[in-house]
């Protein structure tokens, strides 16, 4: 049989037609069998031509990858880049063969990856490109800008270090369940996460995550774009969105055409037209001629216009506005859209026309009740002023006339002014009771309430203003006091009553709102009534009696009493009833400072429970280090509260010392007792169990007896242990150990820096009975160590949340070997704390270390 014919049936040219690459069959002398049309555009050689020629040297066997010469016939040859691959098949000998131009790759792989460099640093977003490990393989200038990192930082490490935790944690495990089970999260999609710059800030960004794959390596190209600005711009649009919504001024926007796009709510209020009514209508529409005739006229003129105008309400009710309009114009200058802003100056109107109906009524009495009256040049120097200055401010009238109204502020007052009043044209307007502060002739602050209008002439231009000032230094004084004691009195965080001690009832006419947070009951619900409302089934009478017999000798009066919210829920009230008299001494009121301390009583009944508790387990732990002739043992248990569920334990009988450490879940008394009574099941199935070992009896049979003694006390109470158990012949130096379920513990062999895990298979106590242990065993020499510890050590967190970890405690182990078991156990926790710094310790913490003579 010919190989032409064989390759022929099983690699067909169409088949290799479908690919890209330049393809050649060739059959074991060299010769060619088939090839496809990229073969023949890459030789430009038909395969007619060549088909059944030598084309490659021979013999071919095996796979290789070389430079060789490719024959075209008529003494033709090419030099090219050549993959020979034999192909499998039962009595085939046939050869595939990739061609390639070396200097056409090689140009075309510079010009591509120049065009690319090129592309990725004018890119504003980051790419950043990982392999199956995490590792950072591309970092584009965008992202060094992004993330403050440049990209020498970043190459080769972990793309976790630009994640903020616990994203940073989970990263590789993400990856590694990915390429586990092919089921993305983020792969394929966008979404906003946090990024962590090289300084530790995090910053909102917008994350797109893709995959591709080159020479059988799968690669994840990460594309990032910041997201700060935009952020801070929609926060900064929210707040001005809020503020014009919120703003009790009418606003109205209108577009070019004069099609109304918006409303605020002051506009609905003041006009009262309803959003719905007006949005989407023109200003030229039946009906609103009158309110949006200026707005028409804006429109036409482009001019922004300002007035003061007389409006009707959509009842018919008249009212005054101060109106301005404006065009927004857009980056060319054009107008887009017009603002329409209405202040509602009813009230301010029909002031001004009443004061000038009786400006010389008001004069008179305003004399007679020494009002200050005073007029000023229209640049605010006074003209005229009335006698009352002088009781006010302690000047002769005189001597006031002639001086600028700046002269006679404070300091503080004449800089605000300066800084606060408009330009001369846009405040020729009257104003209405504004608070001045005057520096007094002999030096002391004189507030007063100033009203004052402009005087315009027959031309319309300013002539002077006049106005009054009323004295309220008294009233002003008053006032801030009053204001900053009620809210003081509002924000207390106590409760606080006034009762009438003048009515029957002592009923209340003043609550504050933490009583009825305290209590249950509305602030109209306390009102005008007892506090006696608050007394129940399990009110204290001698308690009750002491309040009366208080407030019948008019006397304070402060216990601790039970009360009763509106639900019916006992509290436990701390009372203070303090009496309030008037000038003559009679009580015209009781203030009741009302504390809820119910917690507070709770916490020391169970602060005193758990201080019992913790004795009780403190207790039962060692008291001393053991030192035998051939072994030394210390160890400690540190609780994460006030009680823990750590517990270690070890005992010498005969020529063997049982070691046993443990974790109760939970850290609560019932973790406690729980820990006391494996204490004592602990102690009996050890003196149960033969010292000596027979019939396959060890430590393993004692984990078993534990776990089927206390299912049923674990199973009631929800709890569970882990436990690891070791016994150590203190005549042939052997260890035997089980597990169930604990941290594998840490031997430490003489003479060697690196701990070896001692581990074995078991289940945690207390899942279910009749468990099997696995033991193991170990022949320990002088100066070996081991270490028992709970989850506790190795999984505490210092501030940036790095775990201790087996690997630093391996290290701290190791060099501290030299020292005794009491000053390795006290070592390692030093460092413990150390590493976790001002932080305290999240779980208990214990250890147990056993050195051996």
């Amino acid at each position: 049989m010919k190989e032409p014919s064989l390759a022929r049936q099983e690699f067909p040219r169409a088949l290799l037609d479908a690919f890209d690459e330049a393809l050649c069959l060739v059959d074991s002398a060299g010769s060619l069998v088939e090839m496809n049309a990229a073969a023949e555009r890459l030789l430009g050689c038909g395969r007619r031509a060549l088909v059944g020629k030598k084309f490659v040297p021979a013999p071919v066997s095996g796979a290789s990858a070389r430079r060789m010469r490719v024959s075209l016939g008529s003494g033709k040859d090419r030099l090219l880049e050549g993959e020979i691959r034999p192909l499998a098949g039962a009595g085939s000998a046939i050869s595939l063969v990739r061609l390639s131009d070396p200097a056409l790759e090689s140009g075309r792989g510079r010009d591509s990856e120049a065009t690319l460099r090129a592309v990725l640093d004018t890119l504003v977003d980051g790419i950043i490109v990982i392999d199956e490990q995490g590792l950072v393989q591309l970092f584009t200038p965008a992202a060094e800008r992004m993330f403050g990192y440049h990209a020498d930082e970043v190459l080769g490490r972990n793309v976790a270090l630009l994640m903020p935790s616990p994203h940073r944690e989970e990263h590789d495990a993400y990856i590694g369940r990915y390429l586990r089970t092919g089921e993305p999260r983020i792969i394929g999609i966008g979404r906003e996460v946090q990024g962590r710059r090289k300084d530790g800030r995090l910053f909102p960004l917008h994350l797109s995550v893709g995959e591709f794959r080159r020479h059988q390596r799968r690669w994840f190209v990460g594309v990032t774009r910041d997201l700060t600005v935009r952020k801070q711009t929609e926060d900064r649009l929210l707040m001005l969105s809020s503020a014009v919504d919120q703003s009790p001024s009418g606003v109205l926007i209108a577009d070019s055409q004069g099609c109304i796009q918006y409303v605020n709510r002051g506009y609905t209020t003041l006009t009262g037209y309803g959003a719905e009514e007006l949005v989407g209508t023109r200003c030229s529409g039946a009906g609103r001629a009158d309110r949006l005739g200026r707005l028409r006229e804006v429109i036409r003129s482009g001019a922004a216009w300002r007035g003061e105008v007389q409006d009707r309400r959509r009842n018919g009710e008249v009212y005054w506005a101060l109106e301005s309009i404006t065009p927004i114009l857009d980056g060319h200058g054009e107008a887009t859209h017009y603002l329409l802003i209405q202040q509602d100056i009813t009230e301010q109107k029909r002031d001004k026309e009443a004061l000038a109906e009786s400006e010389e009524r008001f004069r008179q009495v305003a004399e007679m009740a020494g009002e200050w009256l005073w007029e000023q040049d229209p640049e605010g120097r006074y003209l005229y002023s009335s006698a009352a200055v002088r009781a006010i401010l302690g000047f002769e009238p005189e001597e006031v006339r002639g001086k600028h109204y700046f002269d006679l502020l404070t300091p503080e007052d004449r800089q605000h002014w300066m800084s606060a009043l408009p330009p001369t044209k846009a405040s020729e307007k009257p104003f209405f009771r504004l608070i001045n502060r005057y520096r007094h002739k002999d030096g002391h602050e004189v507030y007063t309430e100033s009203t004052g209008a402009p005087i315009f002439g027959e031309r319309g231009e300013l002539v002077k203003w006049r106005g009054v000032d009323h004295d309220i230094t008294t009233r002003k004084r008053y006032e801030d006091e009053l204001r900053v004691r009620n809210r003081a009195i509002e924000s207390a965080s106590v409760g606080i009553n006034i009762a009438d001690a003048q009515t029957k009832g002592l009923p209340n006419v003043y609550v504050n709102p933490a009583l009825s947070a305290i209590t249950g009951y509305s602030k109209e619900e306390l009102l005008h009534h007892s506090m006696r409302m608050l007394q129940g089934a399990g009110t204290d009478p001698a308690s009750v009696e002491e309040v009366r017999e208080a407030i019948r000798a008019g006397r304070p009066c402060r216990l601790t009493i039970r009360n009763y919210r509106k639900d019916g829920t006992p509290f436990w009230n701390e009372l203070l009833i303090s009496p309030v008299t008037d000038e003559a001494g009679v009580i015209t009121h009781y203030i009741g400072i009302q504390t809820d301390v119910t917690e507070l009583r709770r916490a020391e009944e169970e602060r005193h429970e758990l201080e019992i508790a913790k004795q009780i387990q403190l207790s039962l732990l060692p008291k001393a280090p053991l030192h035998l002739t051939t072994v030394e043992i210390a160890g400690f248990c540190v609780p994460a509260t006030h009680v823990g569920g750590d517990y270690f334990d070890y005992f010498h009988r005969g020529d063997c010392v049982d070691l046993v450490i443990a974790d109760v879940s939970g850290h609560s008394v019932g973790a406690a007792l729980i820990m006391a009574e494996v204490r004592s099941v602990l102690r009996t199935e050890a003196r149960r169990t033969p010292v000596e070992p027979s019939g396959g009896e060890g430590v393993a049979p004692i984990l078993a007896g534990i776990n089927d003694a206390l299912h049923e006390d674990l199973s009631g109470a929800d709890l569970f242990i882990t436990m690891f158990y070791v016994r150590y012949d203190c005549r042939t130096r052997r260890l035997s150990y089980a597990n169930a379920g604990h941290n594998f513990a840490l031997l430490l062999p003489s003479g060697e820096d690196s701990c070896v895990p001692l581990d074995a298979d078991g289940l945690v106590l207390g899942v279910r009975k009749g468990v099997s242990f696995e033991e193991k065993a170990e022949n320990l020499k002088a100066g070996d160590w081991l270490l028992l510890y709970t989850d506790g050590v190795i999984e505490a967190q210092n501030g940036e949340g790095e775990f201790f970890g087996i690997a630093r405690l391996c290290r701290q182990f190791s060099a501290r070997r030299s020292l005794s078991p009491e000053a390795m156990v006290a070592g390692l926790l030093s460092e413990l704390r150390a590493f976790a710094g001002n932080d305290p310790l999240r779980d208990d913490v214990s250890m147990v270390a056993l050195r051996v003579r």
